[in-house]
Parts: C-alpha cells; structure tokens; sequence
C-alpha cells in the first residue's frame, strides 16, 4: 500500500464535490488530491475510509488490466493523508441528457423525467464496449455513486472513470447510469478477466485498505457475475441512479 509524503501544491478546490477535493500540482503535474480531514461523514461507510476506497478501486482495475481508471495513490500532502489522482484532461460525452426524440440511435435510454423548466428529457448512454467493462468493474466494486460525471472521454477516446470513494460497500449498493445492459449475457473475454483475479484478490494490496468482510464482500460479487454470466439488475431496495445525475 502506496502512502508516501509528496511536495503538493494545492491550486484550487474543486465544486460540487460533497468531500473536500483539490487541485494540486507537484512539479508539471496535475492531480486531484482529497485528504481524508476532508470527508464528511456518511451513515453507511465508515469515517476514514474513503482514501482507501479510491486506492483500492485503482488496484483493482489494475489486477484487471483494463486501465479504466487513473493512476491513484495513497500519499501525505499539506492537509494529511489522502488519495491522490492522476488529473485527466476530458470531458462528458458518452453519457448525456437529450429531449425524447434525440437520443442518438442505438443508445440505452436508462430514465425520463422533467428537467428545472419543466421539460421532458431522457437519460441515455452509449454502448461503447468500454462502458459495458466499466459496468462490470462497478457491479464487482459496489459503486454506490457512478455519476455520468463521473465517466470521462478524452481527445483520443479513451475512457476514464473517477471518483470512487464510495464503493466496496458489504451491502449491495450499486447506484449507476450505466443500466444499458440489464439482464444481457457479459462478454466472454470480461468473465475470464474476472475468473482469473478471483484467486489474486485475498493476496493484494486490497486486504490492506479493505476490511476482511468487504473483501469475502468483493470475492462474492466478482463468483456471483461469473456463475450467472450477465449484468445484475437493480435492486428495489435502494435507488438505481444517483442523484444529481451529473
């Protein structure tokens, strides 16, 4: 487990953030820097933990191989431990809000509502195959918060996914904009991504910024997706999309 004291310098605060979040600069790099003094405290996750979170939604995603989400590290900076997040220059573009009768062909509209002036909009996300692997990195992570903010494209298309500190939950959490593929068959190559980190999870850098019960948690989910071989559904004991949206 990465914990090591860095020279940050903190640029500016980053808005709409529910945690103190920060840009910051070490030499020509930027990142997002969000000490643990920073978190406020939540009913259902333990106070502390959100850093570990975010370093362990990396690790994971690195036992993968599908470099979905930035670099992120546990480090000291000017305001104490907390995680620290390659910055991404990128925008939103593959999930978006459109009137019913834009939503681009092929796309899975996943909910419809009125927007702040009364008028009718459809949530709807591409169904780009890198969105489908994000959606199954976040069922086996339990990402209670998968904002469509939260899913960035860059200039050469890539995918990146940030903002997990609240994930690995014990209790089935899953909060996402990505529902496209309720019920389908999850591709071949994806299960044995899945198969083959099942036994690497209990001797990880995971059991280290996890508790034992997230982790028997995780291993759960992760033989869960694989024996049934599709996307999970909803639960109708806890929202489905998080709110705001974006």
């Amino acid at each position: 487990m990465s914990d090591s004291t860095i020279d940050l310098e903190i640029v500016g605060q980053l808005e709409h953030a529910s945690n103190g979040t920060y840009l910051a600069r070490s030499g020509a790099d930027l990142y997002v820097y969000k000490p643990v003094t920073g978190e406020q405290e939540l009913w259902d996750f333990p106070t502390g933990t959100l850093a570990n979170r975010e370093r362990a939604a990396y690790v994971l995603d690195q036992l993968l191989a599908w470099n979905l989400i930035p670099e992120t590290k546990l480090v000291t900076g000017p305001l104490g431990l907390g995680s620290l997040q390659n910055w991404v220059e990128a925008d939103i573009g593959l999930v978006d809000l459109f009137s019913l009768d834009a939503v681009p062909d092929h796309w899975f509209t996943i909910l419809s509502g009125l927007d702040e002036q009364g008028k009718q909009v459809t949530l709807a996300h591409s169904p780009d195959p890198r969105l489908a692997q994000l959606a199954v990195l976040d069922a086996i992570m339990n990402n209670a918060d998968r904002k469509a903010g939260h899913i960035l494209v860059d200039e050469n298309g890539e995918i990146f996914a940030i903002d997990h500190g609240v994930t690995f939950n014990e209790e089935f959490k899953l909060r996402t904009v990505l529902w496209g593929w309720i019920g389908s068959t999850i591709d071949e190559s994806l299960i044995h991504d899945l198969t083959r980190i099942t036994p690497l999870i209990s001797d990880s850098e995971l059991v280290k910024l996890l508790s034992a019960a997230e982790i028997d948690s995780l291993l759960r989910r992760t033989r869960s997706l694989v024996s049934s071989g599709v996307f999970p559904e909803p639960s109708n004991q806890w929202p489905a999309v998080p709110w705001p949206i974006f």
